[in-house]
């Protein structure tokens, strides 16, 4: 079973500072938030974390009121089957409609039998249709 749907992700760009996603995370769960999912990466001095959390609103609410400067983007969120040749399928399907992945993460555990990923495309709008697409051919 596959799944695609629209979502937000948070996007934090900082300093590179030793402890930034712990910080970060801490201000969050003292405030009832649970990270669904994150991505961090270092480029020279600055780190770029993009999170999804269970209520984005308030997320970027509390970052806010702590001198972070959140800004929402929107990505693809995709749940599928956790098996060789899934991210095969789904990337081909992007490059058969001529859309760029931007940035991607995901994550399962060796005994799920789904994983969950997250995409920023060139388009998201056309990749939400081609992926609704292939999930309705797959099902």
């Amino acid at each position: 079973m596959l799944n695609v749907s629209q979502a937000k992700e948070i996007v934090l760009r900082v300093k590179n500072d030793m402890g930034v996603l712990g910080e970060v995370s801490r201000l969050l769960s003292e405030r009832g938030l649970s990270v669904m999912a994150v991505c961090a990466n270092v480029e020279q001095d600055i780190c770029t974390l993009r999170l999804i959390t269970d209520d984005n609103l308030r997320a970027c609410d509390i970052l806010q009121e702590h001198a972070y400067t959140p800004v929402e983007e929107p990505v693809v969120v995709l749940e599928a089957p956790h098996k060789p040749g899934m991210l095969k399928k789904l990337t081909q399907r992007l490059g058969e409609e001529d859309i760029e992945i931007v940035t991607a993460y995901a994550t399962t555990c060796l005994n799920d039998i789904r994983c969950s990923m997250v995409l920023r495309t060139t388009n998201d709008a056309r990749a939400l249709v081609a992926l609704s697409e292939f999930v309705a051919e797959y099902a």
